[in-house]
């Protein structure tokens, strides 16, 4: 009867935060307060009040809990990244990012390879937060995710600009969006990169999707340098020695051939049916009236932002200097 009533006194805390309430509890579900305690399950687990002796042999009858197995640190974290049947909504949590990098840190080091990639790769435990200024130890409320809706960094800040146009999108360009590592995790990127195998940075493949969304979604005005920084990205990555190109990236350009995610001069997205040309020389340009059936490529000439690149990469979709007609 001893081990079956709720008893004995605990404190727990409802939010995982370090405030904790007083209430009884089955000792089966108690752990002794210990540094390892606190460090690996924070306020996610009852505790008993007092501590008792080292020599209890109460304690241990009672099932209380003086050490953290790994299996039970591992299904502990299943438990928290949970998303109840709703694969499209993550679970939110409240915890310190020192506690997750201390839980990252404790199963990298006692779980085998089999075991970590299978928790890794199959559960959505990348806890993320909105950066902040609070401290590591501090709670803050974040979510748990798939490693493929993340990715440990993305230079360009192109996919955070448009975070919102994509997630509020349909379905497939929501996934185009992940959420960067880097910025709240700065001191584990080995551990992200190497051994749960995030996304690095975003793709030439991810690039082409980003392009054909953003011309769908925006005027050209407002989009121009953005497009033309995609373009420039993808003409030195495709250009450069040694790079090869993947039936991704392959399908990707073939798409884009097909789509309207050409800048005109004209304030309109063109597409190749349209041949537009990028306008090398001045002198022909001026040839064509305004109102002539001849497309110009805004390279962004009067924004100060042409670049060689960037008219490879408009070079890969077909589009030609108009002194080579």
């Amino acid at each position: 009867m001893l081990k079956s009533l709720a008893w004995l006194p605990a404190m727990a805390s409802e939010s995982g935060c370090d405030q904790y309430a007083r209430r009884l509890e089955v000792g089966s579900k108690l752990f002794v307060k210990s540094q390892e305690a606190l460090q690996l399950l924070a306020g996610h687990v009852s505790y008993l009040w007092p501590d008792p002796l080292q020599t209890s042999s109460l304690a241990s009858f009672l099932g209380i809990q003086r050490s953290i197995s790994v299996e039970f640190t591992a299904e502990l974290l299943k438990s928290w990244c949970d998303r109840r049947g709703n694969e499209s909504v993550p679970a939110t949590f409240r915890t310190s990012l020192q506690h997750m990098r201390t839980v990252y840190n404790f199963l990298d080091e006692h779980m085998t390879k089999h075991q970590l990639a299978d928790l890794l790769h199959h559960h959505p435990v990348i806890f993320h937060v909105v950066p902040s200024h609070a401290a590591a130890a501090s709670v803050v409320e974040g979510k748990f995710l798939y490693r493929s809706e993340v990715m440990w960094a993305d230079e360009t800040g192109l996919f955070e600009k448009y975070r919102e146009s994509l997630l509020n999108a349909d379905p497939a360009s929501a996934k185009l969006y992940r959420y960067p590592l880097s910025i709240v995790y700065s001191d584990m990127m080995e551990f992200f990169t190497q051994t749960v195998h995030v996304m690095r940075s975003p793709g030439v493949a991810d690039f082409t999707q980003l392009l054909i969304h953003i011309s769908t979604t925006c005027v050209v005005p407002r989009a121009l340098p953005d497009v033309l920084s995609i373009f420039s990205l993808i003409g030195r990555r495709l250009f450069a020695d040694g790079s090869a190109v993947d039936d991704a990236v392959r399908g990707g350009l073939e798409r884009l051939k097909s789509e309207k995610v050409i800048p005109g001069k004209n304030g309109c997205w063109l597409g190749l049916e349209c041949c537009p040309m990028i306008a090398d020389d001045r002198q022909l340009e001026k040839m064509f009236p305004e109102d002539a059936a001849v497309f110009f490529v805004d390279c962004g000439e009067k924004l100060g932002v042409r670049k060689t690149a960037g008219l490879k990469g408009l070079q890969l979709c077909k589009v030609l200097n108009c002194s080579w007609y």
